[in-house]
């Protein structure tokens, strides 16, 4: 059912004249270019036709396209993901799908999916995965279906499920340790040094070190990669290339991991996390030699220079891929989302979260809730054609949440900036994601 546009009540917005009937004016406006433009969508992502689809055909040369979230616990986003990774994938050649989640659990996983041997993403999930986020049905709807689709390709046809986040070595210095223990070169003696504290610092973290410590340790890992850099030719010929390369990146991951982790022991914020996240989509745009579509939230993926004390990982892609790195940010209204909760000082459960009063009226979302579509998309240069949107654009907040949902939804807006996506998905109503039970 079309939404209303009455507007009779709204009050002054900060981005246009204090005038009351200035201000429906102006965002009777808005919302009519906008219904100009967008493209409708059908509620129910999963049924997303490939004609209703067609507006992702423009994106189909770009070497990353990258797909956002609001919540990293709507349903609907994640559905929608699916899909778009499905029509990219059977469409237009996308083989890789990048999430943000661990390097080596991903690698568990991802040789599930190769193999076949698709009963056993469930319980890999629930064993392997370190975020509750994506320990949910519709992720292992996805896994599932990349590893069907799988069973009838060849080795190079296959889709792969990679992970790029850099928070844990949970698994990273027994699957290096293997590799290295299987070749015996000159330098295992030294290697196990420096993966045991590796491994020590994965349980203990970085609490107790010094700086001096903490760059003893970083040295020991540098000499383990000069190591295997001047060993490559022994190492590839014992193994093939391709192990090489994946376990000399493993090696990195778990320096990315030992700084990530010493900085927050240390109460730094740089920026570090979203830079190694970016470094490790642009490794597996080499490693596989193939476009990759990425999964990760909204602020990840957006050009953003200003995010967590540094610099997104979006804005990082993109100053390194230019055009051929495109974003999709995901918006909504209303609805229930999976989340933890936070009361006072106090971290609360994790649980089904909701929220039911309208947007903030000076937000993108309250304009795109007055939408005709309940479902749509719309890409960002096409408002802008328009010059009430392209005036307006980035004095309007914009909703979204982490894993922690701050009590009001007030807490949970910022400045919303035209340069973040290339197009928007808005889907009105959110419904919570449906965690894998233990």
């Amino acid at each position: 059912m079309a939404k209303h546009l009455a507007l009779i009540t709204i009050v002054c917005l900060s981005f246009v004249s204090c005038d009351k009937s200035e201000d429906v004016d102006e965002q009777t406006v808005l919302i009519e270019t906008l219904n100009q433009e967008l493209v409708p969508l059908s509620e129910d992502p999963l049924l997303w036709s490939d004609s209703e689809l067609t507006f992702l055909d423009e994106l189909a040369d770009r070497s990353i396209v990258a797909l956002g979230e609001a919540t990293h616990g709507t349903a609907e986003f994640f559905q929608a993901k699916h899909r778009i990774f499905r029509y990219l994938a059977e469409n237009h050649g996308y083989k890789v799908f990048a999430f943000e989640a661990d390097f080596g659990e991903s690698i568990l996983i991802n040789e599930a999916i190769q193999s076949g041997n698709c009963s056993a993403i469930e319980e890999l999930m629930k064993s392997k995965m370190h975020f509750w986020t994506w320990r949910t049905e519709e992720v292992l709807n996805l896994l599932q279906w990349m590893c069907q689709y799988n069973l009838s390709k060849s080795d190079l046809d296959k889709l792969q499920y990679v992970g790029f986040d850099c928070q844990f070595n949970t698994f990273h210095p027994e699957m290096l340790e293997s590799y290295l223990t299987s070749l015996s070169p000159s330098f295992l003696p030294d290697a196990e040094i420096a993966l045991a504290e590796a491994k020590l610092t994965s349980d203990e973290g970085f609490d107790n070190y010094t700086d001096l410590q903490f760059n003893e340790f970083n040295h020991k890992l540098f000499k383990l990669r000069n190591s295997m850099n001047s060993h490559e030719e022994e190492l590839i010929a014992q193994s093939s290339q391709k192990e090489y390369d994946l376990n000399l990146r493993i090696l990195d991951l778990i320096s990315q991991v030992s700084k990530v982790r010493y900085d927050q022991a240390n109460d730094v914020l740089g920026g570090l996390r979203d830079q190694f996240m970016a470094e490790n989509t642009s490794w597996f745009l080499d490693y596989y030699d193939e476009k990759i579509v990425t999964w990760a939230h909204n602020g990840h993926i957006a050009n953003d220079s200003h995010y967590n004390g540094g610099s997104s990982m979006g804005y990082h892609l993109r100053n390194e891929h230019g055009d051929n790195y495109t974003t999709i940010g995901f918006l909504f209204s209303k609805g229930t989302f999976t989340a933890v909760g936070h009361d006072g000082q106090q971290f609360t459960s994790l649980e089904t979260q909701s929220i039911d009063e309208e947007p903030s009226i000076n937000s993108i979302n309250y304009i795109m809730s007055k939408s005709e579509p309940l479902v749509f998309s719309i890409e960002i240069q096409d408002l802008q054609k328009h010059n009430e949107w392209n005036n307006s654009i980035d004095n309007l907040v914009y909703f979204q949440i982490g894993s922690v949902f701050i009590v009001r939804p007030e807490n949970h807006y910022s400045t919303f900036n035209s340069s973040f996506f290339d197009r928007i998905i808005y889907i009105e109503n959110s419904t919570a994601t449906k965690l894998l039970p233990f």
